[in-house]
């Protein structure tokens, strides 16, 4: 009989914690091709964001099968992209997800988020340091931790303008279709 391996409490935890992490990532899979497709500004990415959130998920479970099996990969080096832009660019700017598709997304964002919240997951996730380039970009497209959106700086109010004192150039006559008549002053005569 060969004994079991001696596995890590991080080496136990990561299985559960990947299959929860994919179950999120195919939720918001199935709602990007459900609801971009209303936003014809946004029909054009379905099929790269599709493709980019299901590959996210897919090297998320690779990546925790091997913590879980304690061979990680030796991180390496990334050299440069070759050559032009990428075919379809997808948008960069915070939370931009959950403001195209609305409240689903915001609620796929709000369990990812308890997700990583976790009392094992930091822990779980120090231990693979690649885990950041896929989580990183759902991360900011969702909205999430320090790439949540930040509340704008409150600006102090300006101090309040003296109110300008209207002073009649003469005595008042009498009001008319808006408009208020005074007695006009005579001008100074100029000697000479």
């Amino acid at each position: 009989m060969t004994a079991a391996p001696n596995l890590t409490p991080v080496q136990t935890y990561a299985p559960d914690f990947a299959r929860r992490f994919c179950m999120i990532m195919t939720a918001l899979a199935a709602l990007i091709a459900a609801r971009l497709l209303r936003h014809p500004r946004y029909a054009s990415l379905i099929i790269p964001l599709w493709n980019r959130i299901t590959h996210a998920a897919r090297r998320f479970e690779r990546l925790m099968a091997h913590l879980a099996a304690g061979t990680l990969p030796k991180p390496r080096l990334r050299p440069g992209r070759p050559g032009g832009p990428r075919a379809t660019a997808l948008p960069t700017g915070r939370a931009w997800l959950v403001a195209a598709i609305g409240y689903e997304a915001a609620g796929l964002a709000s369990q990812l988020a308890a997700l990583l919240a976790e009392s094992g997951a930091a822990e779980l996730l120090a231990q693979a340091p690649t885990v950041g380039r896929i989580l990183h970009p759902v991360e900011r497209m969702l909205g999430i931790g320090a790439y949540a959106p930040r509340p704008r700086p409150v600006r102090p109010v300006p101090a309040a303008k003296p109110d300008l004192e209207f002073i009649p150039p003469g005595k008042f006559l009498f009001r008319s279709h808006g408009h208020t008549w005074y007695e006009a002053p005579t001008p100074p005569l100029r000697p000479g």
